[in-house]
């Protein structure tokens, strides 16, 4: 495997793994008050077009970080629907 393929895929990894953990305690404690929704947001509509940019350009690891980035973000964002006080 090329190097530069190797380091697209471990920066797609490791941009990737940074909610995990927000999502997991979002899902434990059922609170969200202080994850921001404008980042979240911001975060799918960027990620969108990483994905559009990366469909073009046939960059396979960043096709998969920024759709696993997105799906993510999404997945807080209805967790803010949910579990936010109002």
């Amino acid at each position: 495997m090329p190097t530069e393929v190797l380091l697209g895929w471990l920066a797609s990894l490791f941009c990737t793994l940074i909610l995990v953990p927000q999502i997991i305690k979002a899902l434990q404690t059922r609170h969200t008050d202080d994850v921001s929704m404008s980042m979240l947001v911001l975060s799918v509509i960027g990620n969108g077009f990483w994905v559009a940019h990366a469909s073009i350009t046939q960059n396979i690891p960043l096709i998969a970080g920024a759709s696993l980035i997105s799906l993510m973000s999404i997945t807080l964002i209805i967790c803010k629907y949910l579990f936010d006080t109002k």
